[in-house]
């Protein structure tokens, strides 16, 4: 197995991203009938991370194996608005987006994103984590629970009418 790198998102890494970000998307537009399809959504949701990173101390990193853009992530902190929790606990670092191309999916790709998110994280004052993902979306909720993430609260719907 060659090295993966984690290094942070360079300008020229846009169109690997912006497909990066389409894949992820439509995986879970198939999943859940909620999400917008990802050519929709691509162009916006990359605006966001980086202005969001930019803005909030946070980072948005990408994994590399020779030289090719194998998997993604990004985090910045935030101050949830939930008056029923304890201000430390509502201040804290999230994760917005964890992605592994599926032709790289058990490199453990997903582990060292999410070692280097929390690294930049912590390092700007977080110490607590929290990333969302859909309950469907097993992967990542394998690759959040293996790497110590426990559920916090779950949001239940139902389709009516």
């Amino acid at each position: 197995m060659s090295k993966i790198v984690i290094r942070a998102v360079e300008e020229n890494d846009r169109e690997d991203i912006l497909r990066m970000l389409q894949r992820l998307q439509n995986y879970e537009h198939a999943l859940h009938a909620g999400r917008r399809p990802g050519n929709e959504v691509d162009e916006y949701q990359y605006v966001r991370i980086l202005e969001s990173t930019k803005a909030f101390n946070g980072a948005f990193l990408v994994a590399v194996e020779k030289e090719e853009l194998v998997g993604l992530t990004a985090g910045w902190m935030i101050i949830d608005d939930n008056q029923l929790s304890e201000m430390p606990h509502r201040e804290h670092g999230h994760i917005s987006v964890l992605f592994v191309d599926d032709e790289h999916k058990g490199k453990d790709i997903a582990r060292l994103l999410l070692e280097a998110i929390q690294g930049h994280l912590m390092s700007v004052g977080a110490s607590r984590l929290s990333i969302s993902s859909l309950a469907r979306n097993g992967p990542v909720l394998t690759a959040s629970r293996t790497f110590g993430f426990e559920p916090y609260e779950i949001i239940l719907e139902k389709k009516v009418g």
